[in-house]
């Protein structure tokens, strides 16, 4: 397992209370290298309402991501 997937997955078990907006992006940052590194039983599968919440148009503004 990549260490950097390893840390996500321990950020998700030391801070089960975060907001439900940073919950989603660590769930999102998760997903995606569940998917990029073809994880088996993946863990941050996401749900219909979550997937609509997820931003999807990003532009970069400075050099930092923006969702719009």
């Amino acid at each position: 397992m990549p260490g950097l997937l390893e840390q996500i997955y321990r950020l998700q078990r030391e801070f089960p209370d975060l907001d439900a907006e940073e919950a989603l992006l660590l769930k999102m940052a998760a997903n995606l290298f569940e998917s990029h590194y073809n994880v088996k039983d993946p863990l941050n599968r996401l749900t219909i309402d979550e997937y609509e919440k997820v931003p999807g148009r990003w532009e970069l503004i400075g050099g930092m991501l923006s969702s719009y």
